[in-house]
């Protein structure tokens, strides 16, 4: 024993433990990248989802310019009840990305940085292996990522708002 009453590694250990770091941290950025490609896959067919159930709405808007639909006292153009499905659906995606998928990947980010922290000044095979999780957290904050989440998810949404607020406001067929 040296001072400190820590054990002494044999030859063998430090190879076996860098071993075991460093396919904590390709777990990690594997798992990283499977987040990230999940978030990729549900934004790009949510949104396309979205947008076609938009042109359907606008297709029958031009189709049929006097189709409405009455529910109780209230009558409103076909289009009106189709782009409401499109918001629910981006909704629903929204809520998915952000809360689920999201956090996952951001979970995935603080353990890499967990890493990159604790191993900050290893050296193996005379190269700093650690610190992609933080140099990349470092480029887009976590508060640049949700921005850019709700401008993204907002966009859309507010195409479809301003569809409902004509529909029901300002339409008048002849």
């Amino acid at each position: 024993m040296n001072e400190g009453n820590i054990p002494e590694k044999k030859v063998g250990e430090e190879t076996e433990e860098v071993k075991i770091i460093l396919e904590e941290w390709k777990t990690v950025i594997k798992t990283q990248m499977h987040f990230n490609e999940m978030i990729m896959r549900a934004r790009t067919t949510g949104i396309s989802v979205v947008v076609a159930v938009y042109g359907a709405a606008a297709l029958a808007y031009g189709q049929y310019p006097a189709r409405f639909i009455t529910m109780g006292n209230v009558e409103f153009h076909v289009s009106t009840a189709i782009i409401i499905f499109g918001l629910l659906l981006l909704i629903g995606i929204f809520c998915i990305d952000r809360f689920y998928y999201f956090r996952l990947l951001l979970g995935a980010v603080e353990r890499g940085e967990e890493i990159d922290k604790a191993f900050n000044d290893r050296i193996i095979g005379g190269t700093k292996i650690f610190g992609l999780s933080t140099a990349i957290s470092n480029k887009v904050s976590r508060k640049r990522a949700t921005i850019c989440l709700v401008v993204f998810y907002g966009l859309p949404s507010l195409m479809g708002i301003i569809s409902l607020i004509y529909l029901a406001c300002y339409y008048c067929p002849n």
